[in-house]
C-alpha cells in the first residue's frame, strides 16, 4: 500500500507522521510519499519554524520544501522508501490528485481546525476527507489542558 502524509510544515504535521509509525505496520506499506502545497493565493508564508524567510514566491516553495523534508526524516528509517513532492495550487485539491496520482491507498494527515471552522469556511482536511477516493487518517492534536480556576 502506498502512503500519502500530506503537510502543511506544522507539529500537528510531524504528529501525524509519528502517529503513522506508530499504528501501521510499516509491512504492509510499499512506499510513502510526503506531500506539501504551495497555494498561489496564500497570504501568509507555509508554515514552518523560520523566521527569517522572506515573504515571496520563493521563499513559499523553499519552506514548503524544507517541510516535507523535515517530515520526512521522521520515517526515514521507519522501512518504506519515502519521496517529497512539493505542488502549487488549492491544497486539498493537489492532495487529492496526488493520492490519485500515486494511487494511494492512505491519505494521513494533521487538523487542527475546530468543527465551527471547518463547517464555516471548510479545512483542508475536511475537503480531503468528503472527497478522498482512499482511507484518509486525520490526526488531531491532543485537547489542551485547562488552566487550574483560582479561587
Amino acid at each position: 500500500m502506498h502512503v500519502l502524509v500530506a503537510t502543511d510544515g506544522s507539529r500537528q504535521s510531524h504528529d501525524a507522521a509519528k502517529f503513522l509509525r506508530k499504528t501501521v505496520d510499516p509491512k504492509t506499506v510499499t512506499k510513502v510519499s510526503v506531500v506539501a502545497v504551495v497555494s498561489p493565493l496564500a497570504a501568509v508564508p507555509f508554515v514552518t519554524d523560520d523566521e527569517d524567510s522572506g515573504i515571496n514566491e520563493m521563499s513559499f516553495r523553499a519552506s514548503a520544501e524544507k517541510a516535507v523534508l523535515s517530515v520526512a526524516a521522521e520515517l526515514t528509517d521507519w522501512g518504506p522508501p519515502v519521496s517529497t513532492h512539493v505542488y502549487g495550487g488549492s491544497p486539498a485539491g493537489e492532495i487529492l490528485k496526488a493520492a490519485t496520482r500515486f494511487s494511494s491507498g492512505l491519505i494521513v494527515m494533521a487538523s487542527s481546525s475546530t468543527r465551527t471552522q471547518a463547517a464555516l469556511m471548510g479545512s483542508v482536511a475536511n475537503k480531503v476527507v468528503l472527497q478522498a477516493n482512499a482511507p484518509v487518517l486525520v490526526h488531531r492534536p491532543a485537547a489542551r489542558k485547562k488552566a487550574a480556576k483560582k479561587k
